[in-house]
């Protein structure tokens, strides 16, 4: 076992653009204004914390929150597809909360063309059992969407269901560290 464990700070997006906005899909939305300031706050909340790796989520919004992280450190920030939104449905629902709070109460539903909530954490299970092999030790920093963290934190945080994601502020972050073979979450002070 390391002296030093692996923690991965696992980051919710700042706040973006409505979804619908014109001119932007789900992987392009930027951040609001607002969000820019946050993004830009989390770095200087995190300026003495020793970060050794970047990973996001395809989406910009995601991306653009730990920019200013990785930019002060001269971190490059890899793309991992997998640390995606979870994908409710292909189709339009326009009453997407009420499958979202099913998909809680079951983790095996799924709405046409979406994902379960099992195979959904089984997703950011592998990102993070991935980030282990990569990374013994140190501090890494991996940017996310809220009901996909929600997830990885349900795996091993009983309470984490759907009020809790509903409660998830934008940004937010949570302290992950390795523990043996798995993983634990402790509060981040900052």
């Amino acid at each position: 076992m390391p002296a030093e464990p692996l923690t991965v700070l696992l980051i919710r997006h700042a706040d973006p653009v409505a979804p619908g906005t014109a001119g932007f899909d789900e992987f392009t939305r930027p951040l609001t204004a607002k969000g820019i300031r946050d993004a830009e706050r989390l770095g200087e909340m995190h300026a003495a914390t020793q970060i050794d790796a970047a990973y996001s989520s395809p989406y910009l919004r995601a991306r653009q929150t730990i920019e200013p992280i990785a930019r002060s450190r001269g971190l490059t920030i890899e793309t991992v597809d997998a640390l995606r939104e979870r994908i409710l449905s292909t189709s339009e629902l326009p009453d997407w909360r009420l499958h979202l709070q099913r998909s809680w109460e079951d983790f095996d539903y799924a709405a046409p063309g979406g994902e379960s909530g099992r195979e959904a954490q089984a997703r950011v299970a592998r990102v993070l059992d991935t980030i282990a092999m990569r990374h013994s030790a140190g501090t890494v920093i991996l940017a996310s969407h809220g009901n996909l963290i929600a997830l990885a934190l349900h795996a091993f945080m009983p309470g984490v269901d759907y009020a809790f994601w509903e409660s998830i502020p934008m940004p937010a972050v949570f302290r992950l560290t390795r523990d043996g073979p798995g993983w634990r979450c402790v509060p981040d002070t900052r």
